[in-house]
């Protein structure tokens, strides 16, 4: 029995001896390679999805922002709960930390996460350099600086009592992140310094937002919230670290800059502006077409799919919610309401169109 409490006292200053190393060092932080919270960005890209067609089931290719709030759902088949503690250095940068213990006189971000997500590898022509978390949920920051070591800064009611004691100080920040309806913009939190009364009605906030995700009048929209670039150096973009070398001295700023633009390359890889302008270029066409043959369900699906890939593309959002107005009287084909329609989009909503678009509205105008 000496022999065991002789052999856990050992360990146990020798885990305080290698938190202490890691605090003051920083040697293993390059190490760490966990998934690391970034601000949340819009995913631009087809998905798979399954669909079932005569009994059978298939994956088909979908533009994310066409998915039912089922298929995102299915697509969206992880569920993550986790605490990232990020250690700021003085020229502003965030190293995040395989501990939850401070250090005396340091500033942190420490941020709580629960994301409804799916994970999703990255490559390009020199092969695979990441993963990314692509999801909707809710986010918890605090921004602190600690009076005192050896805090425990993994916890929020933790944090919320050290600042109530005078050991720490600093800000707390919700987020609601990719999810929106009237109810959650209700419900959201607006929490400003941190105390234990903001940690508690922000946390109570939240718990009661997560229940609505599945409420049918609340939208998603799924953002990118994390990323972790692979974890061997060496598999880094040669090609990259050697348009480097010219401008960089050390190996080890080499590896860094790459591993940073890699973090930026699975944050924004996706965001494809030119397809997302193409796409909601042909569904506004189609949606003429349809208009012109006076088939308004058809002409207004169209528009609906140019608003939601592109809520500001031209004057697309105006147009559908015109015809939605009027859409029982265009049921019929005959009614001179069409042309009506016709020539309020002329006079109003024109902005974009091609003169030749614009001649074909003002000729069934007439």
């Amino acid at each position: 029995m000496k022999k065991i409490y002789i052999l856990f006292a050992a360990l146990t200053l020798l885990s305080c001896k290698s938190t202490e190393d890691i605090l003051k060092n920083g040697k293993p932080y390059e190490n760490f390679r966990g998934f690391e919270p970034v601000d949340p960005t819009e995913h631009e890209d087809e998905v798979d999805i399954v669909v079932e067609e005569n009994g059978i089931k298939k994956i088909v290719p979908k533009y994310i922002k066409l998915l039912s709030r089922e298929e995102t759902l299915s697509f969206l088949n992880n569920e993550t709960s986790i605490v990232s503690i990020g250690q700021i250095d003085i020229q502003g940068g965030i190293t995040y930390l395989p501990i939850n213990i401070s250090a005396k006189h340091s500033s942190y971000k420490i941020t709580m996460d629960y994301m409804k997500s799916t994970t999703i590898g990255q490559e390009d022509q020199n092969g695979p350099y990441g993963y990314k978390r692509v999801g909707v949920g809710l986010r918890l920051i605090a921004m602190i600086t600690t009076s005192k070591a050896n805090l425990n800064i993994g916890d929020i009611s933790t944090i919320g009592a050290a600042v109530m004691s005078g050991e720490a100080h600093g800000t707390l920040m919700a987020e609601c992140i990719g999810i929106k309806s009237k109810e959650v913009t209700a419900l959201f939190p607006w929490p400003s310094e941190i105390n234990q009364t903001t940690v508690q009605n922000a946390a109570m906030a939240l718990a009661t937002i997560k229940s609505k995700i599945y409420d049918s009048e609340t939208e998603l929209f799924p953002q990118v919230v994390a990323v972790k670039t692979l974890f061997d150096n060496c598999n880094c973009d040669k090609v990259k670290i050697e348009k480097l070398k010219d401008s960089i001295l050390t190996t080890n700023t080499i590896a860094k800059s790459t591993q940073m633009a890699d973090k930026i390359k699975l944050q924004f890889e996706n965001n494809k502006i030119n397809p997302k302008t193409s796409l909601a270029t042909g569904y506004e066409s189609d949606g003429f077409a349809m208009l012109l043959a006076k088939n308004i369900d058809e002409s207004l699906i169209a528009f609906k799919n140019c608003y939601s890939i592109y809520p500001t593309f031209h004057n697309c959002d105006e147009i559908k919610q015109l015809l939605q107005a009027n859409k029982n009287v265009l049921k019929d084909p005959t009614n001179s309401k069409w042309k009506d329609i016709y020539k309020d989009i002329i006079t109003h909503f024109s902005s974009g169109l091609s003169p030749k678009l614009i001649n074909q509205l003002r000729t069934a105008s007439q």
